[in-house]
């Protein structure tokens, strides 16, 4: 079931005051990280960087305000603990403290692909430079948005010794996936 659905779900229940196909009415929509991820890609970074204006307002309802590192975050409501914020480069920061990270990777380019976003790799640092033992992996994709290219960094980790997903989008300012022949407009 799609992020999406399941948020429109809740709100229906929510909304009309019953239990509804029989699906009991969950505290938040975003129990699963993986569906904290999906919102927090698209309700916060892909909305904010095609929209502008503070990240907040996008995803708020189902968010609060919080400080991490001394900077503000938004913690999208749910036990996964993902934090969504902007980042010194002018774009886009997702963290998940908890999940699995190729499932939360998996749910990132998914959450692009309906979107409607082609996601197009072009950098992939495979395993921790020091372990060697893919328990962390790096990959960088570009997409167009608006007749724009940005660049995706996707962190993913496989054990607890990293953080399970790490996120940051960003324009290309520097023409990175242009000068590698990627994300053209078509």
């Amino acid at each position: 079931m799609s992020y999406r659905f399941r948020i429109a779900l809740f709100t229906a229940i929510t909304l009309s005051g019953s239990l509804a196909a029989g699906y009991a009415l969950a505290t938040h929509p975003f129990s699963p990280s993986r569906d904290a991820v999906a919102y927090a890609v698209d309700q916060g970074c892909l909305t904010w960087l095609r929209e502008g204006g503070q990240l907040e307002d996008y995803v708020k309802r189902h968010s609060r305000t919080v400080k991490r590192n001394g900077k503000t975050a938004q913690k999208i409501i749910g036990r996964g603990g993902v934090t969504v914020e902007e980042n010194d480069r002018g774009g886009c920061y997702i963290r998940s403290p908890r999940g699995k990270g190729a499932q939360l990777r998996d749910q990132v380019l998914n959450t692009l692909a309906e979107a409607g976003l082609k996601a197009e790799p072009f950098a992939d640092y495979g395993p921790a430079v020091n372990r060697r033992n893919w328990s962390f992996v790096q990959e960088t994709y570009c997409f167009r948005m608006n007749d724009q290219v940005f660049v995706m960094l996707i962190s993913s980790s496989a054990t607890g010794d990293y953080v399970p997903l790490q996120v940051t989008m960003h324009k290309d300012k520097d023409g990175t996936a242009a000068k590698l022949g990627l994300c053209q407009a078509a």
